[in-house]
């Protein structure tokens, strides 16, 4: 009778849910981990936040084919990704490094630790990739290295008779006061690469350096990231080895444009946004703290659009801090008009920001009274 047992899963969270559980993600594996896994005998089970992978066990529970030293590689795509990227804290802090549209995340892991961390890399290339960068003007000549995490100065260049060329290469500035070099990776295995940018005279810190994943199948396709698991050899009795992707959620600061529409005359009424809340207390939601608001007339440098086409008063509300993005709404902020002493609530409970909506470290709300 054939049996199996879980030899790995990857489980995907996000504090952004309530549940934690993220399911905006889906992993696909390349050609080679496909023909890994069935040569293997390995199955790819995925489920809504993850995937695991399966291997076939005899009676001693050890795998029936005993496995070496092993590397999967999966491209990541996204479901929604204007909304995850929208919730989603992806920025790294040390060192500071910005994910940008033309940015991809890494994931790996470290030996069986569960936690996968992430890196920003600068891009997934083919066989061959074309290089090009400038320099400050006092340098007329560059040295670059391609290096990986156990070997350095590799090559990447090759003679008319495709003979190596051997590193660190040398690159002189053109006329366009340009670096070129056309890197040659087509005999080095998938995956991570790093390449450092020194002076002509090849001393000093680097004064570029870029993170590189390789591979020819996922160059060629629109995905967030790559995911590589490196398992060690084994020939134990399986027992599953889980990792964890986690996210973390996005704060910003939330902006009101209240559009008086009605004609209120601001020179007689004050319009107010407060934060009615219990959050931040046992009876309200932790995750949110209680927050205040202030308001002012717009100012002549805001560049948002409703300023043009609104053709009414507007006022501006701002968090006094940066407030998270959470599924679960945040409920109790009121608009009110106040005449003297008398308090009128028009909005009970304003809406919050659409997170695909939000631009930078700004959420913008638009309110019509």
């Amino acid at each position: 009778m054939t049996a199996y047992r879980k030899l790995l899963s990857v489980n995907v969270q996000h504090n952004y849910y309530e549940d934690n559980l993220c399911n905006d993600l889906r992993f696909v594996p390349t050609m080679a981990s496909q023909k890994t896994m069935v040569n293997q005998r390995w199955l790819l089970k995925a489920f809504n936040s993850g995937f695991n992978v399966i291997t076939e066990v005899g009676d001693n529970l050890k795998t029936k084919i005993v496995f070496a030293d092993t590397t999967l590689q999966f491209g990541i795509f996204l479901n929604q990704a204007a909304k995850f990227l929208g919730i989603t804290q992806l920025n790294e802090t040390a060192p500071d490094k910005e994910f940008l549209s033309n940015k991809k995340i890494y994931f790996s892991n470290n030996a069986l630790n569960p936690d996968l961390k992430y890196q920003i890399i600068d891009g997934i290339v083919g066989d061959l990739m074309n290089l090009t960068f400038t320099l400050p003007p006092a340098n007329t000549g560059a040295t670059l290295r391609v290096n990986s995490s156990t070997t350095n100065n590799l090559v990447i260049a090759f003679d008319t008779d495709g003979q190596p060329v051997s590193g660190p290469y040398k690159i002189a500035v053109n006329s366009s006061d340009f670096f070129e070099k056309l890197l040659d990776m087509s005999r080095l295995p998938d995956g991570l690469y790093s390449i450092s940018i020194k002076n002509a005279a090849d001393t000093g810190n680097d004064l570029l350096s870029y993170k590189i994943f390789k591979s020819n199948t996922l160059s060629a396709q629109s995905i967030f990231g790559v995911l590589e698991l490196k398992l060690p050899a084994s020939n134990a009795a399986v027992t599953e080895t889980k990792f964890f992707i986690r996210f973390l959620r996005k704060s910003t600061i939330w902006k009101y444009y209240v559009v008086n529409q009605s004609g209120i005359d601001l020179d007689d009424f004050d319009l107010l946004v407060k934060d009615k809340s219990l959050d931040g207390t046992p009876s309200g939601n932790p995750v949110y703290a209680k927050y205040t608001f202030a308001g002012n007339p717009i100012p002549a440098n805001d560049p948002d659009p409703i300023n043009k086409i609104a053709d009414a008063d507007i006022l501006l509300f701002k968090s006094n801090v940066k407030i998270p993005f959470y599924q679960k709404v945040k409920i109790g902020l009121e608009l009110s008009k106040k005449d003297g002493g008398t308090e009128v609530i028009l909005t009970k409970n304003l809406p919050n920001p659409i997170p695909e909506k939000q631009a930078g470290e700004e959420s913008k709300i638009y309110v019509y009274v």
